[in-house]
């Protein structure tokens, strides 16, 4: 009897956490190595907003920062790659079914410009993401061989953006956004159309000419499309045209073809801003818990000037950051309403001058959670996005070494923290539950983290109190929260019915996430669990708004032929002629 009770409490729990916007979706990303207790579900809450929080004191909000690796996880070293080579624009994916990292990076191959020069598509693959293989694929032939990886030849330009969809068949699994343009194009003014190309196998693609372009003159340069399996939606992230200032619009389709303009939904510049940055020049996206998250590509520019100053170096140099690219973090709960932290420190720094990407660094597609760390992958570059850093460099030494591709660890949760100095802060939960377990992920190395569970009303629970907390002083991200007299939150299950509230203090500690847990023998939890968001998300729908619901529908007759319409008053066609009948026949 006492289970029973116990799993309606856990639908009811799940019920209102729905309502209140608490859970938190299975994302089916790119995430390696998770393995979980089947008969227990999880449901962590990062502290990236305020969403699930009720009140904080004494706390600041931090963005951290990701752990760069020293060293480069590829280089143009390949031989067919040229000292005229320069690493580009690159897109990763995890493919789960063949246990295999996959990569598609961009040469560009200078050719004694002062711009840009042609484009080509490579392929590399790696079974842990830090060795690459380029295998000679045979394809497309370069400088009279087809002793190369390329999968796409050079051309005058050519920008991409490339997943794998695991909602489409075999045939089509791969899909690719592009960008291209010819000398005509270019003399007729066109600006930058977006395509859409297929592959069964990422390397041989198929664009259907009677669709394509499938957006006009909408796109300038960088893009990001991604699949939102919930909303059944491709949608894409690219800076609008005019470019300057660049921001990021936001585009949905149900079919890569037909696309909806959301308009613009990441615009920098605000108060919280400095003055030389009102640009964003890319934003890769990815699923994290909860969250959509976009690795944003801040331009710092003159804030007055941009021309100017692109063209001559600052007298502070290397103080200031004009001509610089870093990483920074955005993020939403539905993947269309797009916010930055209120901190807007980097998540990837660039470099020191000199360094290999102390000029600017790029994003690439896509970040990779790989055993609760997120992988973010980056071209680091050592000249600056300007044309005075530009033209100094002496091109007599080639450009294969000028950009390497690179790799960033953020830690598991790190994204956003709320830190706590000497003097003690505290933050407190919507309710929940009660939960069975409670598991925080938290550094408290040098301080110290305590917990507390009250009522909605505010007082403090007996057994639960501060006083009966075990303090947490380590550093780890599964620190479970006990109280001194042994007893579970979820024996509170029946007493507090509606759940309870979870107050953590905190002196010189950094929270990162908490994580609730339930019972869930039958997985019944776990399905609700993954059919929240896709819940929330489906609606009937209408193209009749104006149409009171009372009213006959268009099309069809609403009424068949023999039936009287109240709508009307009036007899339908059938009933008129069978009274006419009648009164023939008298």
């Amino acid at each position: 009897m006492t289970r029973t009770i116990r799993k309606d409490l856990c639908c009811f729990q799940l019920l209102l956490a729905i309502l209140l916007g608490l859970t938190q979706p299975v994302w089916a990303g790119s995430q390696i190595g998770s393995q979980e207790d089947p008969s227990v579900i999880r449901y962590k809450f990062l502290v990236i907003d305020d969403q699930p929080l009720l009140e904080s004191h004494n706390l600041r909000r931090k963005v951290n920062q990701a752990v760069k690796r020293k060293e480069p996880v590829m280089r143009l070293d390949a031989p067919w790659e040229t000292d005229k080579d320069q690493l580009n624009y690159t897109c990763i994916l995890y493919d789960e079914e063949e246990k295999l990292f996959k990569m598609w990076y961009t040469l560009m191959r200078w050719q004694g410009n002062t711009s840009d020069g042609p484009r080509g598509v490579a392929y590399a693959t790696s079974k842990d993401g830090l060795d690459w293989e380029k295998p000679v694929l045979g394809l497309i032939e370069v400088d009279g061989s087809r002793e190369n990886n390329m999968v796409i030849g050079f051309k005058r330009n050519f920008t991409y953006t490339i997943i794998k969809d695991r909602s489409d068949i075999a045939a089509r699994r791969y899909k690719m956004i592009f960008s291209t343009y010819a000398e005509e194009a270019l003399w007729a003014g066109h600006h930058s159309s977006l395509n859409l190309a297929y592959s069964h196998d990422g390397l041989h693609w198929e664009r259907p000419r009677h669709v394509n372009p499938v957006l006009r003159g909408i796109s300038d340069d960088n893009c990001t499309l991604f699949y939102d399996e919930d909303r059944r939606k491709y949608v894409l992230t690219t800076r609008r045209v005019p470019n300057t200032p660049r921001d990021i619009s936001q585009y949905e389709s149900y079919d890569l073809v037909n696309w909806e303009d959301k308009g613009r939904v990441l615009v920098a510049g605000d108060e919280l801003d400095p003055p030389e940055l009102y640009n964003i020049y890319d934003m890769p996206v990815f699923r994290y818990e909860g969250f959509f998250l976009g690795m944003i590509n801040p331009y710092y520019v003159h804030p007055f000037a941009p021309t100017y100053g692109a063209y001559h170096k600052p007298p502070d140099y290397p103080k200031g950051k004009v001509g610089q690219l870093e990483i920074s973090l955005a993020y939403s709960r539905d993947g269309q309403k797009w916010h930055r932290p209120d901190d807007r420190s980097p998540v990837v720094p660039i470099g020191k001058p000199g360094d290999q990407d102390g000029g600017v660094i790029f994003p690439c597609e896509n970040p990779i959670v790989r055993d609760g760390e997120t992988w973010i992958y980056y071209t680091g570059n050592f000249i600056s996005h300007t044309w005075w850093d530009w033209l100094s460099y002496d091109f007599s030494k080639g450009t294969r070494d000028l950009a390497v591709l690179m790799l960033a660890r953020m830690p598991e949760d790190h994204w956003v923290s709320l830190d706590a100095g000497g003097d003690e802060g505290w933050v407190m939960t919507k309710p929940w539950g009660p939960p069975n377990e409670i598991f925080v992920n938290a550094d408290a190395e040098g301080g110290s983290v305590e917990a507390e569970l009250v009522t909605p009303y505010g007082e403090v629970i007996q057994g639960f109190s501060r006083a009966d907390s075990i303090s947490l002083r380590v550093d780890g991200t599964e620190q479970k929260l006990s109280w001194k007299g042994g007893r579970s939150p979820y024996d509170l299950s029946v007493e507090q019915y509606g759940g309870v509230c979870l107050k953590l203090y905190l002196t010189r500690a950094k929270l990162y996430s908490y994580t609730f847990t339930l019972p869930d023998p039958d997985g019944e939890l776990a399905r609700n669990k993954a059919n929240a968001r896709w819940l929330e998300v489906i609606k009937h729908r209408s193209d009749q708004w104006g149409v009171h619901s009372t009213e006959p529908a268009t099309g069809v007759p609403p009424f068949s032929r023999h039936q009287y319409n109240p709508a009307t008053g009036r007899e339908d066609f059938g009933e008129q002629m069978k009274k006419s009948i009648r009164e023939r026949s008298r």
